[in-house]
């Protein structure tokens, strides 16, 4: 009979604790991809099944308070990505996977791609906010990165003659879904550069899942939006639909028409704010012209004051009233103390203060340049302001915008700005406006613009 060492020996459950321990401490939580089979769901809300791949195959439990957090159909043949727990079933000794999280396979693997590109361009300081441009308050010139048939564009036309039509647009079409997407908006990004003939621009697209939107997650996007010069503000997908190419702009926007508001000013809200500077013009220059009139005032006071002939009657005053004080003295004083005034009056009219009144006269006239050279400056200033709002008012007019060569067209009959040809048809009548007046048109042919004739 062989020696049997007594130091230790392991009871069943003993053993498989100690391999459950090894294989937790080993592996902690794990990322794994495979198939689903054999998949049983118990009365209590469990899922069993294994996951397996050409060669092999592994056995998973997912409990209750996990499983109803996916939002897919667990089913047998379904590849899936699961982050998961290395452990065993110590009961039978089985070695299995205990699923904390579940997803589909391909979005999953997607996901995996966004966060590493992620966490690389953000230690890079591409997501800094300090590195991002600031936009322009009143852009002239707009940049469209986009499909040039899609619906993200029109939602942009759309916002743009409601809010600011004045404004010059340049389209770059590119595709915006496929795998031809990423060149060729990293293309439209260094071609508005070169150009240089816009101030800002608009890099958008409509919603779609994570992996249509997957051009807007590649690294060559990214790095094209942060080396551009110009600002550009994305506009991709839905609110809730975040791209690396939205982190990296300099502002993001929710949708395609959220940039577009972005971008712009809103035209009617400028003239409101034009007319409240207006007003608030109108009421500082009535305070200002008060105050004026107030200070004018008090030194016209001061002046008449110190003016000479208000000092002579003064002493007259005063010398009445010396002369009525001493009517009671004699005659004989009365007489040298006479005599006495007239040789004091005498030396005051010599020494008259001609030379105050003539300072006095000076200094007024100064006082009286410098206040009508502080009126002429203010309304200089206010004409100013006033040339400017003009100028701004001027600029969002639409006959300003007719008057660059751009017209509309009205339908006779309904009196309805004609915005489309299907509000037309062969042989109808129209009414077109222009700057300096109207003529009227007959359609002979409807043509609508083809693809290639947008671009």
């Amino acid at each position: 009979m062989e020696n049997i060492d007594h130091e230790h020996i392991y009871s069943i459950s003993e053993l498989n604790r100690e391999v459950f321990n090894m294989l937790s401490s080993a592996f902690g939580v794990i990322w794994i991809e495979g198939e689903i089979s054999n998949f049983v769901k118990s009365a209590a809300g469990h899922a069993y099944f294994s996951l397996k791949d050409e060669s092999s195959q592994i056995r998973c439990a997912m409990f209750r308070h996990r499983n109803q957090l996916v939002d897919f159909e667990i089913e047998n043949g379904k590849q899936i990505l699961a982050k998961a727990k290395v452990g065993l079933y110590e009961a039978r000794g089985d070695y299995q996977l205990i699923i904390e999280y579940l997803e589909e396979a391909g979005e999953g693997l997607l996901r995996q791609r966004f966060e590493l590109l992620k966490n690389k361009l953000e230690k890079e300081g591409l997501f800094d906010r300090a590195n991002k441009l600031s936009l322009p308050r009143f852009p002239q010139k707009l940049g469209i990165i986009s499909s040039s048939s899609g619906a993200a564009i029109q939602d942009i036309f759309n916002i743009i003659r409601r809010r600011f039509p004045s404004v010059d647009i340049f389209v770059y079409p590119t595709q915006v879904q496929g795998t031809q997407a990423t060149k060729q908006i990293c293309q439209a990004i260094e071609t508005a550069n070169d150009r240089n003939e816009c101030e800002l621009l608009i890099l958008a697209r409509g919603g779609g899942s994570l992996e249509d939107l997957w051009c807007f997650n590649e690294e060559d996007v990214a790095r094209a939006i942060f080396q551009s010069k110009i600002p550009i503000i994305s506009g991709i997908g839905h609110e809730t639909d975040l791209t690396i190419a939205d982190m990296v702009a300099d502002h993001r926007a929710p949708t395609p028409s959220g940039a577009a508001e972005i971008a712009l000013p809103d035209s009617e809200e400028i003239q409101r704010q034009l007319a409240g500077i207006e007003k608030q013009l109108y009421s500082n220059m009535k305070l200002l012209l008060n105050e004026i009139k107030q200070q004018w005032l008090s030194f016209d006071l001061k002046l008449q004051q110190q003016h000479p002939v208000s000092i002579m009657e003064q002493y007259n005053q005063r010398f009445d009233l010396v002369l009525q004080r001493i009517k009671p003295i004699p005659k004989e004083y009365i007489s040298r103390i006479s005599n006495t005034i007239n040789v004091l009056n005498t030396r005051l009219f010599r020494s008259t203060p001609l030379p105050l009144s003539q300072e006095m006269k000076a200094e007024t006239g100064n006082l009286r340049s410098r206040l009508m050279a502080s009126i002429q400056e203010t309304y200089k200033n206010i004409e100013q302001l006033l040339f400017v709002s003009m100028a701004k008012l001027d600029g969002v007019s639409p006959l300003n915008t007719l008057g660059r060569g751009y017209a509309y067209v009205i339908d006779p009959k309904t009196k309805k700005h004609i915005r489309s040809i299907e509000q037309i048809k062969t042989g109808s009548d129209t009414k077109t406006r222009l700057k300096d007046g109207t003529f009227d048109a007959k359609i002979s042919r409807v043509e609508p613009l083809k693809p290639m004739d947008e671009k």
